[in-house]
């Protein structure tokens, strides 16, 4: 009987990885599922792949509250705007702001050792009523230190393991504007 392995089949060890230089080119490279392109590329290299990625428009990054509270001071270089983070953690508390639109909560990590500062202003919907303690994502931009304006919540019932998976990729992300910053 021959290994799927050995005969080149679906689990080959042969895998495309985003710091690896392919030998021909790829249909569309990993970390740009991640990106949304708002201006043409400005990227004059067509076999530069990672470069391209970061002179693409704005990008979404998945992470935990840890996670993304350590992207931040990591890409605080950037324009704010250019990064859409979404965070998964578990809700605290909900309080009203200054400005009666304005809720604010802290999004902890799930062992409590780090949280994030959350700012929703209810302009055009309310924000959806979620009870203490239950697991979250929010979509949002950073706005200073630890905080983020978010603007979507939702509450996460799907498998909390597809969320590590992919909060791997978007740290490729990082690493590959880090190593190519302008």
């Amino acid at each position: 009987m021959m290994d799927s392995a050995a005969s080149g089949g679906p689990s080959s060890s042969k895998r495309h990885h985003p710091y690896e230089r392919a030998l021909e080119p790829s249909p569309m490279p990993a970390s740009t599922l991640f990106t949304t392109n708002t201006a043409q590329n400005h990227c004059n290299k067509p076999n530069d792949e990672s470069k391209a990625v970061i002179d693409e428009g704005k990008k979404l990054l998945v992470g935990s509250v840890q996670q993304v509270a350590q992207w931040c001071r990591m890409l605080s270089f950037l324009e704010p705007t250019k990064i859409i983070y979404q965070v998964f953690g578990v809700m605290d508390s909900v309080k009203t702001g200054s400005n009666k639109c304005e809720k604010i909560f802290c999004l902890r990590s799930e062992q409590k050792k780090s949280g994030i500062v959350c700012v929703f202003y209810e302009i055009d919907r309310k924000m959806p009523s979620i009870s203490k303690g239950t697991f979250v994502l929010c979509t949002g931009h950073v706005k200073g230190k630890n905080k983020l304006q978010v603007f979507t919540i939702r509450e996460i019932l799907e498998d909390k393991n597809a969320f590590d998976r992919i909060s791997l990729v978007s740290h490729w992300t990082i690493n590959d504007i880090l190593i190519y910053k302008v």
